[in-house]
């Protein structure tokens, strides 16, 4: 049994969706779908009469429903308060935040801050060690990330120069 077939509609070759088991002739993609479905329709419509008829009066029960628009227009020429009202806080909304100089599109607030986490300096980079035999915690999830240490150059030259086994 062949793993791949040529789609029909895009001639492409393409696996085998293991969950059709038998006659697949269109891949996934959505336009090979979308035209599967369409050829479907074609189908039942010269066929199925019981469909076809179903279909015309779907449609025509869809043209003679009311759309959503005319719920909303209808909802607003009968509640003018609630028209009124909605404005004047949209407008305050508006200006309020015109006048704060809120960023436009600025999704992330705390992504970056003009104050600096780690004050500017010299810095050493040492590998983290949490325990006396020098492995990396096994609670640690991502074991190949690089986790350091910082530690202030000032820091490292006070304990060098009072660890007197160094010089």
């Amino acid at each position: 049994m062949a793993s791949t077939f040529i789609c029909t509609h895009c001639g492409k070759r393409t696996r085998k969706n293991v969950r059709i088991k038998k006659g697949q002739r269109f891949c996934g993609s959505r336009t090979c779908q979308l035209a599967r479905k369409a050829i479907w329709d074609q189908k039942m419509n010269q066929t199925d009469k019981d469909y076809r008829e179903a279909r015309i009066q779907s449609k025509t029960d869809w043209r003679e429903k009311p759309r959503g628009y005319t719920y909303q227009r209808e909802y607003r020429e009968n509640h003018a308060d609630y028209v009124k009202d909605n404005r004047k806080k949209r407008l305050k909304k508006y200006h309020e935040k015109k006048l704060s100089g809120a960023k436009k599109n600025f999704v992330k607030t705390d992504a970056l801050s003009s104050e600096s986490l780690i004050p500017s300096g010299f810095y050493a980079l040492f590998p983290y060690r949490s325990n006396a035999s020098g492995k990396t915690p096994e609670n640690f999830v991502k074991t190949d990330a690089l986790i350091v240490q910082l530690t202030g150059l000032q820091q490292i030259s006070a304990h060098l120069l009072s660890d007197s086994s160094i010089l």
